[in-house]
């Protein structure tokens, strides 16, 4: 089920299916996320849990037990319910079950919270543990944007700009996987990506180490952009769908990576964003300020 929040600048309408973010327009009533278009990604802004990217052998082990595991997680693909929802506020929970451990053998808590502010879209994630053993888990947001903003202009008239110059460093893959062969610097001292059509080569792109404060999106000749704030996140991933002209964008702020090409199996043994004992709790907020 649907359900839409408002101030005077966003409207914005959350999915109960996965909590994901599904519309937001502006003042004008125009549409800037991406609109699930399935024959090119069928998601606007899905939220990835309890991984991000791929799991080696697309399978991992707890206590010799196997559990297949789809890209990106599962969180996106289970109904959440409904908590509150005010005029600016809505907020969702999804709490562990018997068809949750099926694909994840651990009791937790997942809620997902929406607060419009001005121009701004605030996303909090809570993660409670509410098992009798210790938690690890990844965690990464996965927003779509139409691009270009309009049907006035081009892929070529948008940038991808850092609001202070960055030497941005890439993520080395093989086959999706994290290798040994560590990572290389994008460019050297840049506040701007220019953007165009079949931009990425590899898939896409995940910088790790930004000082950045926040990474934007930038329309060249009226200065409209999508802000997202970085500064809590350790990678940053820009996507989109391997298409002849782009259609949409990411920007996606992450905790975690895929996993690695020598990776362990055991999910026990894996490299945790995010580990907590029982009865601790995760917080994490990623902010999206919208000038169009």
């Amino acid at each position: 089920m649907q359900y839409t929040i408002k101030n005077t600048h966003l409207t914005l309408t959350v999915d109960s299916l996965g909590a994901q973010m599904v519309s937001i327009k502006n003042e004008a009533g125009e549409e800037m996320l991406w609109q699930a278009d399935k024959s090119v990604w069928g998601y606007s802004a899905p939220v990835l849990f309890p991984w991000t990217g791929r799991m080696k052998e697309g399978k991992f082990i707890v206590e010799g037990e196997e559990f297949a595991a789809a890209n990106h997680g599962f969180i996106r693909n289970v109904e959440h319910t409904l908590v509150l929802k005010e005029d600016n506020l809505i907020i969702f929970e999804f709490k562990a079950n018997a068809e949750s451990r099926k694909k994840f053998p651990y009791n937790f808590v997942f809620r997902t919270s929406f607060v419009l502010s001005g121009h701004s879209v605030h996303h909090k994630i809570d993660v409670t543990n509410i098992d009798s053993c210790n938690l690890g888990f990844g965690l990464g947001f996965h927003p779509g944007f139409n691009l270009p903003f309009d049907s006035k202009h081009k892929t070529e008239d948008y940038y991808i700009e850092f609001d202070t110059p960055q030497s941005p460093k890439v993520v080395t893959f093989s086959d999706r996987f994290l290798t040994d062969g560590g990572s290389y610097i994008y460019g050297e001292n840049i506040s701007q990506i220019p953007l165009k059509d079949n931009f990425f080569e590899n898939d896409s792109l995940l910088f790790s180490g930004l000082t950045a404060k926040t990474v934007s999106i930038v329309e060249k000749d009226t200065g409209k952009r999508i802000e997202f704030d970085v500064q809590d996140f350790p990678y940053v991933t820009l996507w989109t769908a391997a298409t002849p002209v782009t259609k949409f964008f990411c920007v996606e702020p992450w905790l975690s990576t895929p996993d690695r090409e020598d990776s362990s199996l055991h999910w026990d043994k894996k490299e945790h964003a995010i580990n907590l004992k029982p009865g601790e709790a995760y917080h994490i907020l990623s902010r999206m300020r919208i000038t169009r």
